[in-house]
């Protein structure tokens, strides 16, 4: 939607900020928080925002995954800071088998370097290993409590929702694998009232993830570190550069995916899901089935890469570190830059945000749709790309409890 400004605009929508990462800052700011001790321009953010959105005629998008992430009073504080206008609240959600893999990427992609398989293991729901805090975590969180605070969409949806009408509150399911980029941008464009064609996906800046070799290497070096470097020089040098830049472009990379022996809780726990959404008085776009992991599918091992396969991508990874005189090194960017969070690189693109990487990759954006016609008072936000919530981890089959009810 970044890129699209200027066709939103034309057709009444405003996405508001001066850059980027705005939107992102703008989280932070409402919950009084920082990034990895990142916190330049936090400060009235959100409240910039917020006044875009007062003096705009029409329908102003606010997007970012991290709104999922605030704490109720901060809910509280938007809500009543947007009561100028028709609020309503955008959730998307992937299924499981992609979000796992996708989740633990990004831990990976943020300096983390617990392996895979011991991820999986912590996350599922009646694992008995303990969930110790993760060094260098927002929050001090453990993986799994990590994990499910910004998996549990139902969660999310009361939340955020609990204080609006049903059709003010809704769902966009991102589609199954195979589905052509523009789906999902299509649903989430219903949902926030917009046609398609004002905005255009960007060929720049898609949703891309490493490969299963790309990860590992990543992870052993984050291992080898050990979080002696500081955000302010991992971020742009290997978060932004390194895992975004140039591994993602290897030639035949291999797509990270869950291991056949996870997923039967995997399943388990999205038909809970599925089941309490479906009770749920909110508006869905797309099918409550996307959530659903499917049965068929290729059987995945938890084997490692070899040895071989690693040292080829390290040699890579060492030589983009070398700038050509027609390949200059990229500027470092900021946290909130567009990046990935995202393991599907080849289909299914969620729509563009600023959003640091690495933050969960988060099958739940959601957004704020602030809808204001010209000639009376009452707007239209829309909030949107709400990933995240502060919830248990949900046993198998007995997930919390959340409805929505219209009011």
């Amino acid at each position: 939607m970044w890129e699209s400004r200027g066709t939103l605009a034309e057709a009444g929508v405003l996405y508001p900020g001066d850059d980027p990462t705005d939107h992102f800052l703008a989280t932070l700011d409402l919950s009084h928080g920082n990034f990895n001790g990142w916190d330049d321009g936090v400060s009235g953010a959100w409240q910039r925002l917020v006044d875009a959105a007062r003096a705009h005629g029409g329908t102003t998008v606010i997007s970012h995954e991290l709104f999922g992430d605030v704490p109720e009073e901060a809910i509280a504080r938007a809500l009543a800071d947007l009561a100028f206008a028709e609020v309503h609240v955008v959730v998307t959600a992937r299924d499981l088998a992609r979000q796992l893999p996708a989740v633990w990427q990004e831990d990976v992609k943020n300096r983390h370097y617990l392996p895979f398989t011991d991820f999986l293991d912590i996350v599922h729901p009646d694992s008995l290993r303990p969930d110790t805090p993760r060094p260098a975590g927002e929050g001090r969180q453990g993986h799994g409590e990590a994990f499910w605070m910004r998996q549990a969409v139902p969660r999310i949806l009361h939340r955020w929702g609990s204080g609006l009408p049903g059709s003010q509150v809704h769902l966009v399911t991102v589609p199954p694998p195979g589905a052509g980029p523009e789906v999902l941008w299509h649903r989430f464009a219903s949902a926030i009232g917009v046609d398609p064609a004002a905005a255009t996906l960007p060929d720049a800046h898609r949703n891309t993830s490493l490969g299963r070799v790309e990860t590992e290497l990543l992870r052993r070096l984050n291992e080898r570190l050990d979080y002696r470097i500081e955000w302010g020089i991992y971020g742009p040098r290997v978060t932004h550069h390194l895992a975004t830049e140039v591994l993602p472009r290897r030639a035949a990379t291999v797509r990270l995916r869950l291991p056949a022996a996870h997923l039967e809780w995997a399943r388990a726990c999205a038909d809970a899901l599925v089941t309490e959404i479906a009770d749920m008085a909110i508006t869905v776009t797309g099918d409550l089935a996307d959530l659903t992991v499917p049965e068929a599918g290729a059987v995945v091992t938890e084997e490692e890469p070899a040895a071989c396969e690693l040292l080829d991508a390290a040699l890579d990874a060492l030589a983009a570190l070398i700038p050509t005189e027609h390949e200059p090194r990229s500027a470092a960017a900021r946290p909130g830059e567009p990046e990935s969070a995202d393991a599907e690189h080849e289909e299914a693109h969620e729509p563009e945000s600023s959003q640091p990487t690495g933050l969960g990759a988060l099958p739940t954006p959601a957004s704020f749709l602030l809808r204001r016609e010209r000639d009376r008072p009452l707007g239209r936000a829309v909030l949107g790309r709400l990933r995240r919530v502060v919830a248990p981890r949900p046993p198998v089959g007995a997930l919390p409890e959340g409805h929505l009810s219209a009011v």
